[in-house]
C-alpha cells in the first residue's frame, strides 16, 4: 500500500512540474488533455494547437473585410439589370411616341401606361420574392436575373404595345424581385460595422442602373430597342456571378440545419482559414435565437417585434412614394421639359441620374457614420425647401413675374431635391428592410412592406397625369413638399436608430426583452466539430 502511495505521489509532483513547464507555453498555445484510465493505467494525450498572433488576427480581419466588399459588389450585380427598368420608360418614351412609319408608335395613354403596368408589377415581384428567398438567396437572385433578362429581350422583340406591355410588367417583377434578395444577404452575411454602409448599397447600384439607362437614352434616343438589348447585358453578368462565384447565405444555411455549412461560409466573410477555430462571437451569431415549441408561422408574425417595425417601415415608404421621388424618376425626360429648364431634357436626365448616384454613394458613408435618423430627417426638410421653392418659381412664373434667371432656379431646385431625396427618404427604407425584422418573419415582411411601398409608387404614378391637369406642376411640387415635411415628424417621433447594432439587437428593440450580452468565453476549439455544430443546433 505505501508502494502505491508513493507512486501516485510521484506522479502528483510530476504533474505539478509539467504544469509548471508549460506554464510559458500556454500563453500561446491551445492545450487540451485527455485522461483516459485503460487497464489501470493512466495515460495523458496532449494535443496543442497554435494560438493565432495578433498580426494573424488582423490578417484575417482585413481578408474578411476584403471578402465582404468583394461579395457585396457581386450581389449587387443582380440589382443592376432590374434597376434600369426604373428609367427605361423615362428615356423611351419620347422615341416611342415620335412619329414614324417603320416601327410601333404610342400615344399619351399608352405611354402612361407603359410606365403604369411596370409600377403595378413590381408589388407582384415582392410577393413572388418571399416565396422564392426561402429557397435561398442565391435562388431567389437566380430567378430575378433570370426574370429581368426574360423581360428585356421580350421589350427588344416586340411587335405590337400589348407585348411592350408584357415585356415591361416582367421588368416590373423582376424590379420588385432584386431590392429585397441582395439587401437581406448583405445584412446576412457581413459584420455588424460594415453593415449599416453595405445594406445602402443595393440603392447605390439601383441608382448606378438609373444613370446607365438615362445615358443609354442620350446617345441611343431615337433607338428603343438597341436600349433594351444592351440593359438585356446586365442580367446575364449577374447570372455568371451567382453560380459560379456567391456563396449562400451563412444564416439561411444555419435555419436549414446545415451548421457545417454555416459556419464554412461564416468564416469566409470574417476570413478566418479552414484549419482554425472559429471564435466565440462567430458561433454566438450563428447560433439562433431560442424559441417557443410549436409556433407557426403566424405566431411569429403577430409578435410585437414583428408588428411594430412593420407599421414603421409602412409609413416610412407611404412618405418616400407620396413625395414624389419615383414620379420624378419616372418621368425625369418629361419633368425637365415641364419645369422650365432650358437644356436638352435627355442631358438633364442624365444630370438627374448622375446626381442621385453620387450621392447614393455619399449616402452609403454618412450613414455610417450618423445612422438612420439624421440623414432621413435632414432629407426630408431639404425636399421640403427646394420643391417648396420650385413649387413658387412656378406660380410666380406662371402669373406673369419675369424670371431673370434664365432658367438657372428650377435646375439647381430639381438637382439639390435629387440630391436631399437620395440621402435619406429614398435609400434609408430599403437599407433598414433588410435589418429591421426577425429572421423568422424576415423573408415574409421585408418583401411584403417593399410590395406595399410600390404598391403607393403605381398609385402615384398613375395619379401624376390626373394631379398635373387638376393641380398643375406648381401644385404637384406643392404636395410634394408637404408630404416630405410631415414626413419628417414621422421620422422625429418614430424612426429607430439601428446603426452599429446586431441584428440580435435589433430584435430586441422592438421586444420586450433585455439584449443577450454576448459571453466572455475565448476561442472555441472548431476541431471538436460536434461541440461546435451543437452549439448552432441547440
Amino acid at each position: 500500500m505505501a508502494n502505491i502511495i508513493d507512486t501516485n505521489n510521484a506522479n502528483s509532483q510530476m504533474d505539478v512540474n509539467n504544469a509548471n513547464e508549460l506554464t510559458d507555453i500556454n500563453n500561446i498555445m491551445n492545450r487540451r488533455t485527455d485522461v483516459n484510465n485503460i487497464n489501470g493505467r493512466i495515460s495523458t494525450c496532449i494535443e496543442i494547437k497554435m494560438e493565432p498572433s495578433v498580426d494573424e488576427k488582423k490578417k484575417w480581419e482585413r481578408d474578411g473585410v476584403i471578402y465582404q466588399v468583394l461579395m457585396g459588389l457581386c450581389v449587387n450585380v443582380t440589382v443592376l439589370g432590374p434597376g434600369m427598368g426604373f428609367g427605361y420608360s423615362a428615356v423611351a418614351e419620347p422615341a416611342m411616341r415620335a412619329p414614324k412609319t417603320d416601327d410601333l408608335q404610342l400615344d399619351a395613354d399608352q405611354a402612361n401606361w407603359m410606365a403604369t403596368v411596370t409600377a403595378l408589377a413590381i408589388p407582384i415581384g415582392c410577393l413572388l420574392s418571399s416565396l422564392v428567398m426561402r429557397r435561398g438567396r442565391k435562388v431567389s437572385m437566380f430567378a430575378t436575373s433570370l426574370i429581368s433578362l426574360a423581360g428585356w429581350v421580350t421589350i427588344y422583340t416586340s411587335n405590337s404595345y400589348e407585348q411592350i406591355l408584357v415585356g415591361r410588367a416582367i421588368c416590373g417583377i423582376s424590379m420588385g424581385m432584386a431590392t429585397i434578395p441582395t439587401t437581406v444577404y448583405v445584412a446576412e452575411t457581413v459584420s455588424s460595422k460594415l453593415r449599416s454602409t453595405m445594406v445602402t448599397w443595393t440603392s447605390v447600384f439601383t441608382a448606378f442602373a438609373l444613370l446607365i439607362v438615362y445615358i443609354f437614352g442620350y446617345i441611343l434616343r431615337d433607338d428603343w430597342r438597341l436600349v433594351a438589348l444592351m440593359c438585356a447585358l446586365f442580367p446575364v453578368m449577374a447570372i455568371a456571378l451567382i453560380v459560379l462565384v456567391i456563396p449562400e447565405s451563412s444564416l439561411w444555411l444555419r435555419d436549414q440545419n446545415r451548421p457545417e455549412e454555416a459556419l464554412e461560409v461564416m468564416k469566409k466573410f470574417r476570413g478566418i482559414p479552414k484549419d482554425q477555430p472559429a471564435p466565440a462571437e462567430l458561433l454566438f451569431e450563428l447560433k439562433p435565437r431560442l424559441q417557443k415549441k410549436n409556433q407557426n408561422l403566424l405566431q411569429h408574425l403577430v409578435k410585437r417585434s414583428s408588428l411594430v417595425p412593420f407599421v414603421i417601415m409602412l409609413s416610412y415608404f407611404f412618405f418616400q412614394q407620396f413625395s414624389g421621388i419615383f414620379i420624378v424618376i419616372y418621368n425625369a425626360v418629361a419633368i425637365m421639359d415641364k419645369s422650365g429648364i432650358q437644356i436638352d431634357p435627355y442631358i438633364g436626365a442624365v444630370l438627374i441620374g448622375a446626381s442621385r448616384f453620387t450621392v447614393s454613394l455619399l449616402t452609403a458613408g454618412i450613414s455610417r457614420k450618423f445612422g438612420r435618423r439624421i440623414p432621413s430627417m435632414i432629407s426630408g426638410v431639404g425636399m421640403t425647401i427646394f420643391m417648396g421653392i420650385l413649387s413658387l418659381y412656378l406660380f410666380l412664373a406662371e402669373n406673369g413675374t419675369v424670371m431673370p434667371d434664365n432658367g438657372v432656379i428650377p435646375v439647381v431646385c430639381l438637382m439639390l431635391y435629387i440630391f436631399m431625396s437620395t440621402l435619406g427618404y429614398l435609400i434609408i427604407p430599403f437599407a433598414m428592410v433588410g435589418e429591421i425584422f426577425p429572421p423568422k418573419v424576415k423573408d415574409i415582411l421585408s418583401n411584403l412592406t417593399v410590395a406595399i411601398g410600390y404598391g403607393f409608387s403605381a398609385i402615384t404614378v398613375k395619379m401624376y397625369p390626373d394631379m398635373l391637369r387638376l393641380m398643375s406642376m406648381q401644385g404637384v411640387f406643392l404636395f410634394f413638399a408637404i408630404i416630405s415635411f410631415v414626413g419628417v415628424i414621422f421620422i422625429l417621433l418614430f424612426l429607430p436608430e439601428t446603426k452599429g447594432k446586431t441584428l440580435r439587437e435589433i430584435e430586441d428593440m422592438f421586444s420586450k426583452k433585455k439584449v443577450f450580452e454576448l459571453p466572455t468565453e475565448g476561442v472555441v476549439e472548431e476541431r471538436v466539430a460536434p461541440n461546435a455544430v451543437g452549439l448552432l443546433r441547440n
